[in-house]
């Protein structure tokens, strides 16, 4: 008896943690909390899945010191590890307006988690940024976390 209840309880465990993989939406969109200095660091933060390994993702900084927009271009990888983990890497372009006009590329680099019982996407980024409009500048000190809500599949 005990036998077959055990058994039972693997393949059902086995069944279960097969058949539940991380749903990829396609949206995400939330804020963004990152270091000061830089052109994009706090603001809003939307993703737009591609496939479940490619994504664009739009920042608006609403910092007082500097308004700016950006694009990047992101590529994940798994992490086989945890489900639901990723890290990820990209690039792309940003300018940001008032009081330091800037123009620049910004890579990125992190880690980004999807809960499975609620639609909440987690992630940590370091972005660097090389501005070059006015003045040539690299910032490597941005540190951000971002929060958004899943949605779309």
């Amino acid at each position: 008896m005990h036998k077959t209840i055990s058994i039972a309880a693997i393949i059902t465990f086995l069944f279960l943690s097969l058949s539940s993989s991380a749903q990829l939406y396609k949206h995400e969109a939330g804020v963004r909390l990152g270091s000061a200095d830089q052109a994009l660091s706090t603001g809003f933060s939307y993703r737009y899945h591609i496939n479940e390994t490619k994504a664009i993702e739009g920042i608006i900084n609403l910092k007082d010191n500097a308004r700016g927009i950006g694009a990047l271009y992101e590529i994940f990888k798994p992490i086989a590890a945890v489900e639901s983990l990723r890290w990820f890497y990209g690039a792309g372009g940003y300018a940001a307006f008032e009081g330091n006009d800037v123009l620049g590329i910004t890579g990125i680099a992190g880690l980004d988690y999807t809960f499975k019982e609620a639609p909440v996407n987690l992630s940590i980024d370091w972005k660097p940024e090389l501005s070059f409009l006015k003045d040539v500048s690299f910032k490597a000190s941005t540190v951000a976390v971002s929060v958004r809500i899943a949605f779309g599949k």
